[in-house]
């Protein structure tokens, strides 16, 4: 078994088959990317190659194939956040900008 197999069931078993992302369980696809059902897991940079992130473990995590391709280049931590739905919390519990500036 190579080490990128290896690697990426170390992956799987920390995640518990779930997506990094919205926490829906993934499924194992043969099919060409094209025909993957939605829920087909998917390798994910979560600091994306393009802003420098690496091939090392620590930076790939698996994701369902909707939230690989819906999260674009949006930070991975924020898209985390709006994915499960915690954004609207988050903008429900911040102060009015009034407030915020000292008014």
């Amino acid at each position: 078994m190579t080490r990128h197999i290896q690697n990426r069931i170390k992956i799987r078993e920390k995640q518990g088959g779930r997506c990094c992302y919205c926490l829906q369980p993934m499924v194992l696809s043969d099919r060409p990317p094209w025909r993957q059902p939605p829920n087909a897991e998917t390798l994910e940079h979560l600091r994306r190659r393009s802003d420098g992130g690496r091939n090392n473990r620590d930076n790939i995590a698996l994701a369902c194939k909707r939230c690989n391709e819906e999260r674009g280049g949006m930070d991975w931590l924020l898209y985390t956040t709006y994915r499960r739905g915690e954004i609207w919390e988050l903008i429900e519990c911040a102060p009015p900008c009034a407030q915020r500036r000292g008014s």
